[in-house]
């Protein structure tokens, strides 16, 4: 049974915790995240490219779940973010009378962690720079559905870690309004490489609860059975965050 809401999570990324002189603090947030996929494999048969609205994902989503969690101590901080899902689409082929449909199945499983360092924090802007990795779990499955020729199978599983490097800037507009902006890159090659992009708008609250409206993007490069893969997902981001 597919789930109603896409993801429930926690994800410090998209509302930072606050720096504080001395002593841990912590952000969790809670946030829907509505994405579109692209997805794009080199076979024998060409380049097979498959696009999915987030309203179509969210119909072909089988399981989603994000989250993610800050810890900060003075000018270090530590950022842990979870990414799941598995979305499995169908579409007619666009490879001529040999194929009649295309399947796609996506499992993914995403493991970003981050060691950030703020070298600059004034009334005006926090600028943070860091280092991590992500690792992967992923599954990609294609199938060309035969009508005038056989069955056609490509992609396969693989698991895999990046090295990656990142940065966020934080800017208060005003004593309620703030704005974020985080980046990432990475990879271990020209064919393995990876990137990840968002911006927000927040409003606090209070000191402990603010919200958040923002846009996420993240690219993954890699070699699935032999098959160069990109995909994409990319789309609007809400969340509320809680700090403690």
């Amino acid at each position: 049974m597919k789930p109603a809401a896409f993801a429930c999570a926690l994800a410090a990324a998209a509302s930072p915790a606050a720096a504080q002189d001395a002593g841990w603090s912590f952000a969790a947030s809670a946030y829907l995240w509505l994405p579109a996929l692209s997805t794009s494999i080199d076979t024998d048969e060409g380049t097979i490219d498959t696009d999915l609205s987030a309203s179509d994902a969210i119909a072909d989503l089988e399981f989603a779940f994000m989250g993610a969690f800050e810890a900060r101590n003075g000018r270090w901080g530590l950022i842990g973010d979870l990414i799941y899902s598995d979305i499995q689409l169908s579409s007619p082929s666009r490879r001529g009378q040999l194929f009649d449909k295309t399947t796609l199945e996506t499992e993914l499983g995403v493991f970003s962690g981050y060691v950030m360092y703020r070298v600059r924090e004034t009334t005006d802007v926090a600028f943070d720079i860091g280092g991590g990795f992500r690792g992967y779990s992923a599954d990609v499955e294609l199938r060309l559905k035969g009508n005038l020729a056989e069955d056609r199978d490509f992609g396969g599983g693989e698991t895999w870690v990046d090295p990656l490097v990142a940065a966020r800037v934080i800017v208060p507009f005003s004593d309620k309004w703030f704005g974020t902006a985080f980046a990432d890159f990475g990879g271990t090659g020209s064919d393995e490489m990876t990137y990840q992009a968002l911006a927000s708008v927040g409003y606090r609250f209070n000191a402990r609860w603010s919200a958040q409206a923002a846009y996420r993007y993240l690219s993954i490069e890699k070699s699935f059975g032999g098959s160069d893969t990109t995909m994409e997902l990319y789309g609007p981001v809400l969340g509320a965050t809680y700090r403690f």
